[in-house]
């Protein structure tokens, strides 16, 4: 269980609306600390700010994981004693109850208020990313863990090396090791980190594994980030057949993959590297029953949808791009115009 807000021992701040943890490494992990903050400030009904140097790199995990509220964000202090948003490079202030974006203007009218110190100052490398989400039937067989082998085998040459609770992990990888852990949590839902085989003949990776009990069945939902070895990603033709071996072996809820960008060891410093773009969507059967196969595949854009999975129970792959042209989330806002509607009324029977 984790502490109570007031006595966690990641937080240095406690405002009405906000948790602030300071940190000064130069690599910021999901530490047992960091993530019994998160934990604490969500049940207190905060969002957390974390405050670093610009010279900290985060994890994936931290990245993919803490900026998720309203007001959560990443400050990043800089020598000149100002305040910046190590997200975007808007430059911050503190109101006395949280950081926010520091009002520009000019001529009195807004403008723009970006940290020069966010500016690219190195070629970043890509970085291709998963969220890949299944659902099992909650049976005393259930093996957790084995889709995380596929989509890392796929996608880096191998699975996992390791699993923990946090970050560093320390756990070697054992699906059977893991499904106790999970079962042993079961109602909670469990959240781990997940690391990839260390060595040059595999793509360097991390991920993250999120496991819970619905009315539906066990969900599991696996994040991955792999580095590639330049700034090129794999066709999205290939990509999408990693994604239909998922689809052929466990009941495929939603599957995005992005091309997106950061360092070469998989971490992110707080700089520009380019924005994060959509290369395929996977949308599962949840969707497509509400309509047709014939129906589902009709997106503007999108020429070449096709069914993956069991025939019985068909899920789709949407390619939209190469993972680097920004247009290409025109593509996928019309892609989720027609799934939604589909995955409410999926919803409803």
């Amino acid at each position: 269980m984790p502490n109570d807000l007031t006595f966690s021992p990641g937080v240095d701040l406690v405002t009405e609306k906000v948790a602030v943890v300071m940190q000064d490494r130069p690599v910021i992990g999901m530490s047992a600390w960091l993530s019994d903050a998160l934990t604490s400030a969500k049940m207190a009904g905060r969002d957390l700010q974390l405050v670093t140097p610009k010279t900290s790199a985060l994890t994936f995990a931290v990245r993919s994981s803490i900026f998720k509220g309203a007001y959560s964000k990443w400050v990043v202090t800089d020598d000149d004693g100002e305040y910046f948003d190590g997200l975007n490079g808007v430059r911050l202030k503190w109101n006395g109850e949280m950081f926010l974006a520091r009002a520009a203007r000019q001529n009195g009218e807004g403008t723009s208020d970006l940290h020069p110190d966010y500016a690219i100052q190195e070629a970043p490398f890509g970085q291709l990313q998963f969220t890949v989400r299944v659902r099992h039937q909650a049976v005393e067989s259930l093996m957790i863990g084995k889709m995380a082998e596929r989509l890392f085998t796929s996608a880096t040459g191998s699975g996992p090396a390791g699993w923990s609770t946090s970050e560093p992990v320390t756990q070697p990888w054992s699906p059977e090791a893991l499904t106790e852990y999970c079962r042993d949590r079961a109602p909670q839902p469990t959240w781990l980190t997940l690391a990839g085989q260390p060595g040059k003949e595999f793509k360097p990776s991390v991920g993250t594994l999120d496991i819970r009990r619905t009315m539906s069945g066990v969900d599991e939902t696996v994040t991955l980030a792999v580095t590639q070895p330049g700034m090129d990603f794999p066709d999205v033709n290939q990509v999408g057949e990693w994604v239909d071996d998922i689809a052929d072996n466990y009941e495929l809820i939603s599957a995005m993959v992005m091309g997106s960008y950061g360092e070469a060891d998989g971490t992110y410093k707080p700089r520009f590297v380019g924005m994060a773009c959509p290369i395929g969507v996977g949308a599962g059967n949840e969707a497509v029953r509400s309509s047709s196969v014939a129906e589902m595949v009709k997106v503007p854009g999108i020429s070449r949808a096709i069914a993956i999975g069991p025939s019985h129970a068909p899920a789709i792959w949407y390619p939209i791009g190469n993972g680097r042209d920004p247009k290409d989330w025109e593509i996928y806002a019309a892609l989720m115009k027609k799934l939604i509607p589909a995955e409410a009324l999926a919803g409803k029977r």
